[in-house]
């Protein structure tokens, strides 16, 4: 593997993968690695809203992307057993949101970093973070017996919840809320009808169902860590669970699951610092929410953006230091996390739910303007108004 380069960037998921094809556009000397080879699935909702599917439209990667084996999607439809509410994207102004598979997307999206000039190491098992002093340097990297360090002025730690890069800096912050447990499998459609995926929330968690393909459906299950009993098998763990949400339960029924199930705990993470000298964090090594609103992706990719530009401003300035990064990111997420923190909050209120769901299907402009926040396309800001939210929530 390369021993030195302007910049390592720790893992090649949509984060890690835009960030490297950004800097290597630029002309940078980027090396992308991963412990996996590619393609390789990820627990994920697999789900891009409208505003995520434009960063991969500024990226580059939409046209890759578009000609995959994938499912646009016109909206979801929210449920509990006595509301509903479509979060629509079907306005001719709007672009669809994507359904499209893990395995599929990061491949496309590495292949894309590699054609920008990036250096592709996979199956690289990264330690940590190495330091001269405070800065960061490079990364420990393992190879069998071996380690040794790739060098770099910038680091990215785009290495997932449970960051090596983060850890070694000691930089993970506990999560007390929510702890919640998912687990995703794909299912054999019998018809390719949909044209919008479905959230139902029962009692103590949720199901999405949404197509990410040709005849492929992928099931995402989220219900609190303290539900799986000891012993319990991930599948009979999942159907006792499903069968609390009998409208989810209903619409697997029909369908043949073809994958074995991924999962992942806790669906949060939170950390002390995303920047310092000589490293930024992207992604979600750089904390998120509970994804019931879907905006994992865009956060990656999305963040991506900025990290590429807080680097490229360490890179010229030659003090590897990406000055106004974390700024950047509350700029960009802090409001939308507000917003998703508001949604949880009714979440985990149980039927306290069905209220915000009945305000919103009536109104055209209530609708209209939660759809286009939940989908990255109007300022989080505008559903965060006091008079929208009066309007949302007054008896």
């Amino acid at each position: 593997m390369t021993a030195t380069a302007d910049v390592v960037v720790v893992g090649a998921g949509p984060a890690g993968a835009a960030t490297a094809a950004l800097l290597a556009q630029r002309g940078h000397h980027v090396v992308l690695a991963d412990r996996a080879a590619f393609p390789r699935d990820k627990a994920c909702g697999e789900y891009l809203s409208p505003g995520a599917v434009d960063a991969l439209e500024r990226l580059g990667a939409l046209p890759a992307i578009s000609a995959a084996d994938a499912a646009w999607l016109a909206g979801m439809q929210v449920s509990t057993a006595r509301a509903s509410f479509l979060i629509n994207y079907g306005r001719a102004e709007r672009r669809p949101a994507l359904g499209i598979r893990r395995a599929v997307l990061d491949a496309l999206l590495v292949e894309h970093a590699q054609r920008a000039g990036a250096r592709v190491a996979e199956r690289v098992h990264v330690r940590g973070a190495a330091l001269e002093g405070e800065r960061v340097v490079g990364v420990h990297v393992r190879d069998g017996d071996r380690v040794s360090l790739v060098r770099a002025h910038v680091t990215v730690a785009a290495d997932g919840a449970r960051s090596p890069v983060a850890r070694s800096l000691r930089l993970d912050a506990p999560v007390r809320w929510p702890r919640r447990l998912g687990i995703v499998a794909h299912y054999a459609a019998t018809s390719r009808d949909a044209d919008h995926g479905v959230m139902e929330v029962g009692k103590h968690g949720y199901c999405g169902i949404a197509p990410v393909g040709e005849r492929v459906v992928a099931a995402g299950l989220v219900t609190p860590l303290r539900a799986k009993r000891r012993g319990e098998s991930t599948a009979a763990f999942f159907e006792r669970q499903l069968a609390t949400i009998p409208r989810a339960a209903e619409a697997l029924a029909g369908m043949k699951r073809v994958t074995g199930f991924r999962g992942v705990a806790p669906l949060a993470r939170r950390v002390r610092s995303v920047a310092g000298p000589g490293y930024l964090l992207v992604g979600d090594a750089a904390g998120f929410l509970d994804p019931f609103t879907g905006e994992g992706l865009f956060r990656a990719l999305r963040g991506a953006e900025l990290a590429a530009d807080a680097t490229e401003r360490a890179l010229e300035r030659r003090d590897a230091l990406p000055v106004g990064y974390a700024a950047e990111r509350a700029a960009a997420f802090e409001e939308k996390e507000r917003v998703c923190v508001l949604v949880q909050t009714f979440l985990a209120s149980g039927p306290l739910f069905d209220y915000p769901l009945r305000r919103l299907a009536p109104p055209p402009p209530l609708a209209a303007l939660f759809s286009d926040v939940l989908g990255d396309c109007a300022p989080a800001r505008l559903a965060l108004r006091p008079r929208y939210l009066a309007a949302l929530l007054r008896p």
